[in-house]
């Protein structure tokens, strides 16, 4: 038996288990932007998003492009990961842009030396050994 409808009043959206009937058009006309029916809501989710993600940096970097010889090109990306941070120390050391700030491109450095050692020491790994990662995939 169901409940005797109010003349005026809404149907109820969910039955006794709690599950949502379907939508009628009155429904949807009825229904509030969420703005409108819970502005503290919105702006929690506001204040959310504004912590999400990396911090914004005092000096952003900014994407160029120009034209190398393809040996110099090799041999910079030979140099392994964090070449970026190198031509830019490189850079600096030869007179362009402000004084090198030590702190940044000290742990640019490191984080490319930490890359390459990784790097190295995954290729020096006996196959079928344990990794970092679980057991290595051998082929059958």
């Amino acid at each position: 038996m169901s409940e005797p409808k109010r003349k005026g009043q809404p149907r109820v959206l969910t039955d006794k288990e709690g599950e949502v009937r379907e939508l009628s058009l009155a429904d949807f006309r009825r229904m509030k932007p969420v703005r409108e029916v819970l502005p503290e809501f919105v702006e929690a989710m506001d204040a959310l998003r504004k912590k999400v993600g990396r911090p914004k940096t005092e000096a952003p970097k900014v994407h160029i492009g120009f034209r190398l010889s393809s040996d110099v090109v090799a041999s910079i990306r030979a140099s392994g990961r964090g070449y970026n941070a190198r031509v830019e120390q490189a850079l600096r050391k030869a007179g362009f842009g402000a004084a090198p700030n030590e702190d940044e491109s000290t742990k640019a450095l490191r984080r490319a030396a930490g890359a390459k050692k990784a790097k190295m020491a995954k290729k020096a790994a006996p196959s079928g050994s344990r990794t970092r990662n679980g057991p290595s995939k051998q082929s059958a």
